[in-house]
């Protein structure tokens, strides 16, 4: 009586999936139960979840390296506020121009949104600055007091206390 040569079960299942990726467990024992090789349901998703294992590490290894050859991002809004504290007069259509020889792409309108910003932030200090004789590195050290007490109440007892001590001092 003539041996059968011994079959490679594992590189069977393997062939299987190359020929059929999206075959079910069921499918791959019928498909080799047909060619004579008796395979378990356990070996069938052992070979397949090391075959996914070894095709997740393939993609996540050409994922990797196309993120690694793009140009790193750059801040827009930042590139906008530096130029416009460089060139205080400058026109919307002046930074787009300015900002795209450096390969920065804008449009005027997102200049002058940023630039509104800037704005409304100058006027909000002037008006704080006008309402007394207070200027801006007063200003400055109550919102540090504000952040550091987290409230205006807070602040205002702080105060209260501070205003007690230098009394009796």
């Amino acid at each position: 009586m003539a041996e059968k040569p011994e079959v490679n079960k594992s590189q069977a299942i393997r062939d299987v999936f190359k020929a059929n990726p999206k075959a079910t467990t069921q499918e791959v024992i019928d498909a080799l139960a047909e060619k004579g090789i008796t395979v378990t349901a356990n070996l069938v998703t052992t070979v397949k979840s090391a075959h996914n294992k070894k095709q997740a590490a393939k993609k996540a290894a050409k994922t990797t390296t196309a993120t690694t050859n793009k140009k790193p991002e750059v801040n827009k809004t930042q590139a906008v506020r530096d130029y416009l504290k460089a060139h205080k007069k400058a026109q919307n259509a002046e930074v787009v121009a300015a900002l795209a020889k450096e390969g920065i792409t804008i449009t005027p309108s997102y200049v002058g949104n940023i630039k509104a910003k800037l704005n409304k932030r100058r006027r909000v200090v002037k008006k704080a600055v006008a309402k007394g004789n207070i200027g801006i590195p007063e200003i400055k050290v109550a919102l540090a007091l504000l952040k550091l007490t987290g409230s205006v109440a807070a602040a205002s007892e702080a105060l209260a206390a501070a205003q007690e001590i230098r009394e009796i001092v």
